[in-house]
């Protein structure tokens, strides 16, 4: 073979070759990058992105949201974003705006094609009807943690997928693809796999959403037996817990006792933001003593000077929850924070009285 013939025979197969290394090359440089302002919206970011984005979180799962430090490392981080997702609701008032004035970044502004509100269409709770600095650290546009009831994270997962699409139009079905298959975790994660089967994740989504779902599991028979029978996940799991009255540290647990059928009677917090006065604490001890509410439920980074010396005085159980992805060394997303929070309290509250009527 002459030196011209396998010069060009190797251009044959060495050109297509380099080509697609170039095209590989391209694409892992070309994807999309996405900062977080919080874990759970990472970890929900990463499962609609997976490969076609690059990621970033500025929080960890063990900070308070309200207060994280606007440290200039983080500015960085934002400089070169495509997208920025927010909690939203004013979560992150503190400091996401002075993040965002450094980062000198107009796309990721409030405004721009890429700052994403992750709260646009959820279902806000605790809407104040008037503010008041007297009334603690009230959110303005209601309580903001919303990711609390898994089913909001099927809204955060199409808010996500939207913008992805239209900054990304050559990976809308790869998105389009990635958030059908969340929703189906999220479903059977949530009314259990065989469930979801029999009905469909959607129609049990829904009648969740509208405050249904019992109702239509007592009434739909399938083989004789009612539908509850088939209910599992989640929501199967806390049925044994259901209606059990518990003490909360502050007011970040309201989605989810509103989803799970708990009943919280009252706060560490007299208010949000204020720590308890001794006075306040002496009613709560009078409360626990009476006996029907045997559980505190606290976070990783409040103090736990109330809540310790409320468990010595009456003999409740304070149990630590995550709020947030990487909040515990097992809530390694968001699935798995559900996992084990749902774990946590069926365990504190097994041995609980089961409220009259219940």
């Amino acid at each position: 073979m002459t030196f011209m013939r396998r010069t060009a025979v190797w251009l044959q197969t060495a050109i297509p070759a380099l080509a697609l290394a170039i095209g590989a090359t391209a694409s892992a440089e070309g994807r999309a990058k996405v900062v977080a302002s919080l874990p759970n919206l990472g970890s929900i970011a990463a499962e609609i992105g997976g490969d076609r984005i690059e990621l970033t979180t500025i929080a960890v799962g063990t900070q308070d949201a309200h207060f994280v430090d606007p440290k200039p490392s983080y500015m960085v981080k934002l400089r070169n974003a495509d997208f920025l997702l927010v909690n939203g609701l004013d979560l992150e008032i503190g400091w996401i705006p002075p993040l965002t004035q450094g980062a000198r970044t107009p796309r990721i502004m409030p405004g721009g094609a890429g700052f994403i509100d992750c709260s646009v269409g959820i279902q806000v709770v605790e809407v104040p009807s008037s503010l008041s600095r007297a009334e603690g650290d009230v959110h303005p546009y209601g309580n903001p943690h919303y990711l609390s009831d898994p089913l909001n994270a099927e809204v955060v997962a199409g808010t996500i997928t939207e913008a992805l699409k239209k900054a990304d139009p050559a990976g809308a079905s790869y998105y389009d693809e990635r958030r059908k298959a969340f929703a189906r975790k999220l479903h059977e994660s949530l009314f259990g796999k065989d469930l979801v089967d029999l009905v469909g994740g959607s129609k049990l989504a829904r009648e969740a959403a509208a405050g249904n779902l019992d109702a239509f599991l007592d009434g739909t028979n399938v083989g004789g037996s009612a539908l509850r029978t088939r209910l599992g996940g989640w929501i199967g799991r806390m049925q044994s817990v259901r209606g059990r009255p518990v003490l909360c540290y502050h007011k970040d647990y309201s989605y989810f006792a509103a989803r799970f059928g708990l009943q919280v009677v009252d706060y560490v917090e007299p208010k949000p933001g204020i720590q308890p006065s001794a006075k306040h604490l002496q009613e709560l001890v009078e409360l626990l003593s009476r006996g029907d509410v045997k559980v505190i439920i606290t976070r990783p980074y409040v103090e736990h000077r109330s809540t310790d010396s409320l468990a010595q005085r009456t003999g409740a159980k304070v149990i630590t929850l995550p709020l947030e992805v990487g909040g515990s060394p097992e809530a390694t997303d968001y699935f798995k924070l559900f996992d084990g929070v749902t774990d946590q309290i069926v365990r504190a509250l097994a041995d609980t009285p089961r409220p009259s009527g219940g």
